[in-house]
C-alpha cells in the first residue's frame, strides 16, 4: 500500500516521519514523504520517496530576510506578520496542492499538524488518516496544560484541558487559503476552522505520539484517543565518530558533551567563556558540538570543538550531556544512560526540561540569560554524581524496552485493518 506522509518545519518535524517511513518500508509499504526541499537528500538517502512542498520552512527561516525577522534578537511582531503574510502564507497555499499531488493513490495519510489541508485530502479521497505530532500538543488532557501556554505550571484539571483550545485556533489565520484549496482543487465547499482537528466524517482521527509512555504514566485523560508508541530511533547505518573525536575520547576521562543542535545562542562568546571556566573549575573535559550556536573555540587540551557528530554514538561515551531540550536530543540522551542538564531555548524545550527535572531524570534546568559560572559549576558537579548516574541508568532500561517504531507500525496496521472492515 502507498502511504503518504505530510510534514513541514525543522529537522525535528521531519525526522520522526523518516524513521517511521523506514519501518513501514521494511513491512512492504510504499512510502512517500512530502516536505520542504531542504530535506530531499535526508529523505531519499534513507530509502523513502520524496515529493517537494513549496513551504520549505527551514529554507525560509534560514534565508537572509527570514533570519533577520525571526532570529534578530528582538521581538519584531509587525515585521513577522508582514513577512508571514507575504512569504509563508502563499507558500502554505501552494503546499496544499503539493500535498494533494503526493497523496494520489495513497491508502493512508500520516500528517504533522502543520500540514494544513491533510485531512481535507483524506476526506476527498475517502481514505484514513493519522495525526503524528512530535510533541504532546494536540489532544486536550487534564494532567498538564498545553506547553505553549505554560511549560511548567499546572492550572488544575479544568484550565489545563481548556488550554488546548489554542490548537483549535491554529488553522484560523489560514482559512482563506484552506477554503481556496477546497474549492479550486478538491471541489469541496468551504468549512470552518477546527472542523477536522479531532474528527473526520464523525469518526475520531487517531493520534500517535512518538514519545515514551513511561514519561507520561500519570496521564489518564487521553481516553484511548492517543497512542504513545515510545520514541522513534533511526537506524544509524554505517555512521561513525570522526578520528578526531575518537582520539580525544581515548586521551583521557569521559568528557561532558555539549550540543545545542540548531539553536543559536544570544551571546555565544559570553556563554562560551562561562562554559570554559566551569569545565576547568570542575576538572572536566568536554566535547562541544558547535552547530549553529555561534561559539568559536581555539586550541584547548581539555575542550574539543567540532561542528557535529552522531548523538547516539557520542552520548553513550560521555560523563554528562548538556543540551537544549529538543525532543529528539532528549530522547537520545535518555537512551544513552548518561545524566543530562537541559538549557532550554524555545518551543517545547522548556516543557521537556521541566518534565525530566521533576521526574528526577535531569538536574535543575538552567537558562542562558543571567547564567553564572557558579550555576554551571554546581550543575556539572551534580551531573556526575552517583545518584544521577543511577537515575540515568534506570530510565535507559525503560526506554530500551519500548521499541517505539515497531509498536507504531503495528498501530498503523490496525488502523488500516479497521478501515477495510468499515
Amino acid at each position: 500500500m502507498k502511504i503518504t506522509m505530510l510534514t513541514l518545519g525543522s529537522r525535528g518535524d521531519v525526522q520522526p516521519f523518516v524513521a517511521l517511513g523506514q519501518e513501514l518500508v521494511k513491512r512492504g509499504h510504499e512510502v512517500m514523504i512530502c516536505t520542504g526541499a531542504s530535506f530531499k537528500n535526508f529523505v531519499e538517502s534513507n530509502g523513502i520517496a520524496f515529493h517537494p512542498a513549496s513551504a520549505d520552512l527551514m529554507a525560509i527561516m534560514e534565508s537572509e530576510e527570514g533570519n533577520k525577522v525571526f532570529n534578530g534578537g528582538n521581538f519584531k511582531l509587525i515585521e513577522m506578520f508582514k513577512f508571514s503574510k507575504r512569504v509563508i502564507t502563499p507558500a502554505y497555499r501552494k503546499s496544499m496542492d503539493d500535498f494533494y499531488v503526493a497523496s494520489q493513490e495513497a491508502g493512508l495519510i500520516i500528517y504533522h499538524p502543520k500540514a494544513l489541508g491533510a485531512v481535507d485530502i483524506a476526506v476527498y479521497q475517502n481514505i484514513p488518516c493519522l495525526c503524528l505530532p512530535p510533541v504532546p500538543i494536540m489532544y486536550p488532557i487534564t494532567e498538564f496544560p498545553n506547553f505553549t501556554i505554560s511549560p511548567n505550571k499546572n492550572f488544575g484539571p479544568l484550565l489545563n484541558k481548556w488550554s488546548y483550545k489554542v490548537v483549535m485556533l491554529s488553522e484560523q489565520p489560514f482559512m482563506k487559503q484552506i477554503n481556496d484549496f477546497r474549492e479550486k482543487t478538491l471541489k469541496l465547499p468551504k468549512r470552518k476552522a477546527g472542523r477536522y482537528m479531532y474528527e473526520m466524517n464523525g469518526s475520531p482521527i487517531p493520534i500517535l505520539y512518538p514519545l515514551s509512555p513511561f514519561l507520561f504514566k500519570e496521564v489518564d485523560s487521553w481516553n484511548q484517543r492517543v497512542f504513545l508508541s515510545g520514541f522513534f530511533f533511526m537506524d544509524l547505518g554505517r555512521a561513525t565518530l570522526s578520528e578526531e573525536i575518537e582520539e580525544f575520547l581515548s586521551a583521557g576521562k569521559k568528557p561532558i558533551v555539549i550540543s545545542f543542535s540548531s539553536m543559536p545562542l544570544t551571546d555565544p562568546h559570553g556563554f562560551q567563556q562561562k562554559l570554559i571556566q566551569a569545565i576547568k573549575q570542575t576538572g572536566n573535559r568536554a566535547i562541544v558540538l558547535v552547530g549553529t550556536s555561534g561559539m568559536v573555540f581555539g586550541e584547548d587540551d581539555q575542550i574539543l570543538a567540532v561542528d557535529q557528530a552522531p548523538h547516539r554514538l557520542l552520548f553513550k561515551r560521555a560523563a554528562g550531556i548538556v543540551h537544549h531540550g529538543g525532543v529528539g536530543t532528549t530522547a537520545e540522551a535518555l537512551l544513552s544512560g548518561v545524566p543530562q542538564l537541559i538549557l532550554p531555548f524555545t518551543a517545547d524545550q522548556p516543557f521537556w526540561a521541566n518534565r525530566l527535572y521533576k521526574k528526577g531524570y535531569s538536574v535543575k534546568p538552567l537558562r542562558e540569560k543571567n547564567l553564572k559560572v557558579s550555576d554551571l559549576v554546581l550543575a556539572l558537579e551534580q551531573l556526575t554524581s552517583e545518584e544521577r548516574i543511577e537515575r540515568a541508568k534506570q530510565i535507559q532500561k525503560e526506554i530500551q524496552l519500548e521499541n517505539g517504531l515497531p509498536k507504531a507500525a503495528d498501530y498503523i496496521q490496525h488502523i488500516l485493518e479497521d478501515h477495510k472492515q468499515e
